[in-house]
């Protein structure tokens, strides 16, 4: 009759390392599964992990070791070149040579044997992926709209910095997830005190490129001393440069127009005692490769040191933000504004695009209020906006700090 065993404990590795240390390779593992730890009445108890299975009969355990032994006797043979000698073509050997051969060999077979052995365990260790943690956590990811690729990615760069047992510690995976996104998300701050400094936003139609700008001049506005322009070149959409003039005039900030180099050229010299130049352009689509280039010889006449934030909406699916990333590519733009956050309960199609490039993000916007809802670019703002991911705030504040806007320009 085989001898049945049951081993528990909080985390896979424990209950593994309590079966060998106990039972060595007599234990064959049959079942594994978790069961709720004792609580308060059933409550509060946190998971435990058990093995079950039976011990093999001595006789049995020799017959593997042994079959272990021929099997790797015949494999180390064959790897030095020489055949199993068979008992009718043996060649006569004296006793020394046989007991050295035998003695080397035998060193080999133990260092295997151990290896086996080690290998054993590993191999009867539940994969990673097999931790409720780490299927929770991809689900969540899942539900904040993260791409496939992305969630890989960052469930094996937790599998790498985890062990066994912290990989059972839903609070150190989850600090480690926020941690993957935090890092991946790159923010910029301007120098507030190159003057004049000259911002123009480009992107799509419809991401909110207006609005950003009243909001910027509206906040960069109320600094001591600060003198704001903006300079529309939108002439074409209906509405567009009444908008403008709409925002300029509520807030004091005069509002030019040019539709053509020579008028924004003009425009940017008379502008020259601004602190800060802001230029509203026409929405333009990714697809329209010639518009793009006159829109570009056009902001060519603002000089080198000018400044190009590409708007995205945080509402676009994560393949046309890619593709909006890649064709805006020919304005050079040094930084990314995101718009519109609150128009959506999901940020990870945001998060999946921005990881394939290098600008950084400069901007925040979160509603149509000018000028409070827009914020400098900050990875916990971003972390703020995702759906039941635990993390320690604390922590990334400190790491991360985030200026107000408007201490900027005081």
């Amino acid at each position: 009759m085989p001898h049945y065993f049951s081993e528990r404990g909080n985390s896979h590795m424990e209950v593994i390392e309590r079966i060998h240390k106990k039972y060595g390779d007599r234990a064959k593992i049959q079942i594994q599964r978790t069961v709720p730890a004792s609580g308060i009445m059933g409550l509060f108890g946190k998971v435990q992990y058990e093995y079950r299975g039976y011990l093999r009969t001595g006789e049995e355990a020799r017959e593997i070791q042994r079959n272990r032994d021929d099997e790797t006797r015949a494999a180390i043979l064959a790897a030095t070149g020489k055949d199993s000698p068979k008992s009718d073509e043996s060649t006569p050997k004296d006793k020394e040579t046989i007991s050295a051969e035998d003695e080397g060999i035998g060193e080999v077979l133990q260092e295997l044997r151990h290896l086996k052995e080690y290998l054993a365990l590993s191999a009867s260790t539940p994969p990673p992926q097999s931790f409720p943690t780490l299927s929770e956590l991809s689900d969540i990811l899942g539900r904040n709209d993260f791409e496939e690729n992305y969630i890989s990615k960052l469930l094996e760069s937790i599998k790498k910095t985890c062990n066994v047992a912290e990989l059972d510690n839903r609070d150190r995976v989850h600090q480690l997830a926020a941690s993957y996104i935090a890092g991946n998300v790159h923010c910029s701050q301007n120098d507030a005190n190159a003057k004049p400094r000259i911002v123009a936003l480009v992107g799509p139609t419809g991401v909110g490129k207006t609005t950003t700008i009243a909001k910027l001049a509206a906040v960069h506005g109320l600094g001591d001393g600060a003198n704001v322009r903006i300079i529309t070149v939108d002439n074409f959409r209906i509405g567009a440069r009444a908008q403008v003039e709409t925002y300029g005039k509520i807030m004091g900030i005069p509002v030019q127009a040019a539709d053509n180099p020579d008028e924004l050229r003009r425009q940017i010299a008379l502008a020259s005692d601004s602190n800060l130049v802001l230029i509203d352009t026409v929405g333009k689509s990714p697809r329209d490769k010639e518009e793009f280039s006159e829109m570009k010889k056009l902001l060519s006449v603002c000089g080198e040191g000018m400044e190009i934030h590409l708007v995205l909406s945080a509402t676009t699916k994560t393949s046309d933000l890619r593709v909006i990333m890649e064709q805006f590519r020919l304005f050079n733009y040094q930084s990314i504004i995101i718009t519109k956050l609150d128009e959506t309960n999901h940020i990870g199609n945001l998060l999946s695009a921005l990881i394939s490039t290098t600008a950084p993000i400069s901007y925040l916007t979160d509603g149509q209020s000018v000028p409070v809802d827009i914020a400098i670019a900050s990875p916990i703002r971003l972390l703020s906006k995702l759906k039941d991911i635990a993390f320690e705030k604390s922590v990334f504040a400190n790491r991360y700090p985030t200026p107000d806007l408007t201490s900027l320009w005081r």
